[in-house]
């Protein structure tokens, strides 16, 4: 079957965050071809959508993915953990010179996929992790922060949020909290327990003076690919109490993740794909804070960029979308394994969630 450049594909597309991506690309009109591994379940999602394409695919079936590969000109990919099953995905999308989009805030699996890059760049396409509402967004007001700056001395990444999670979400955060996180520092990756780090961030009003520990969000990974910054961390705001408790015990709270305490978690958590109701999720916020210090002309500058809206899944659905249109347009900015910010640019890719309740502010400090 030759391939058709506009066809976006979905795998992964009945699970929370993929029908979600599958009904946002119907909304905008984009063609697309929803994938799963159950028989039936494309299909029920297609008909709810409008009547698109469905294919049955698994992602440890090599031929399967090699089939849905050629046929479609990006490849959305929904199936997580992305460090289990995310690389055979990658690897069947650049042999077949097509697009590549994911939705991971996974560390180890963006790092690991930055191998494939001069293959990726030899076959003319983007692959393009992490394009969700967790980094993408930072990562695009990390790049607008550092306009104009001739360095950069370091990029410190706060959220601060309050969203109901998927179960999807849950397994990702108790695989982050198993495995070995990593910093930026001194223009290398070097390994750190979670919460290591405590800080106070002032967020303007609405959010105010929040505590916050250091965890291993993907813009550690990413903002290194198009800036060259001394130190990049990311963290996470919660009550005083607890950030001072996990500051103090990050190594105890990752080998109870690692212990059989871990693994009941996981079997509370479950295997399914079930997320929050629409009009749950839609009342869910966020405010993410990044801070820069550079300089220019020998002076030394703080920047900050704050970004907040609402409902992270539905950002996450219209980030995707808007990143396939891009693609398929041929619209992006070079070809490799590439952060959002290196892949578009960063400020019209912003402007263009707009309309989806996304704002941002920039700001000399």
């Amino acid at each position: 079957m030759a391939k058709n450049e506009k066809l976006v594909a979905v795998l992964g597309a009945t699970g929370f965050t993929g029908r979600l991506i599958a009904k946002e690309l119907h909304r905008h009109g984009v063609p697309a071809l929803l994938a799963g591994r159950n028989a039936g379940k494309p299909g029920q999602l297609a008909a709810a959508t409008g009547g698109g394409g469905t294919a049955v695919v698994d992602v440890q079936d090599t031929q399967a993915l090699d089939a849905l590969a050629h046929r479609v000109g990006v490849v959305i990919n929904c199936v997580g953990p992305f460090i289990d099953f995310g690389e055979p995905v990658v690897r069947a999308a650049i042999a077949a010179a097509t697009h590549y989009i994911d939705t991971t805030g996974e560390q180890p699996f963006i790092k690991n996929m930055l191998v494939h890059d001069k293959w990726a760049q030899s076959q003319k396409v983007a692959v393009v992790p992490a394009l969700a509402f967790e980094v993408a967004v930072s990562d695009c007001g990390a790049a607008l922060a550092a306009e104009g700056l001739e360095t950069v001395e370091s990029v410190q990444v706060t959220y601060a949020t309050r969203f109901h999670a998927s179960q999807g979400t849950k397994r990702s955060a108790l695989r982050m909290l198993q495995s070995d996180g990593f910093a930026y520092v001194d223009g290398a990756w070097v390994t750190e327990v979670p919460a290591r780090h405590m800080v106070f961030v002032d967020f303007p009003n609405p959010v105010g003076r929040v505590a916050a520990v250091s965890f291993p969000s993907a813009e550690v990974v990413t903002i290194p690919q198009h800036m060259q910054a001394r130190e990049v961390r990311t963290f996470l705001s919660m009550p005083r109490a607890a950030a001072r408790v996990l500051s103090a015990s990050g190594a105890v709270v990752r080998g109870l993740a690692r212990s059989p305490l871990g693994s009941m978690l996981s079997s509370l958590i479950g295997e399914g794909t079930d997320g929050p109701e629409d009009v749950i999720r839609r009342g869910d916020t966020f405010h993410v804070c990044i801070d820069l210090s550079g300089s220019r002309g020998g002076k030394i500058e703080a920047r900050r960029v704050v970004l907040s809206g609402k409902d992270v899944y539905g950002l996450t659905a219209a980030i995707a979308r808007q990143g396939a249109q891009l693609l398929t347009a041929g619209l992006h900015t070079g070809a490799g394994v590439l952060a959002p910010a290196a892949a578009f640019r960063p400020r019209d890719f912003l402007d263009g969630l707009r309309a989806e309740g996304l704002a941002y502010d920039c700001a000399v400090i």
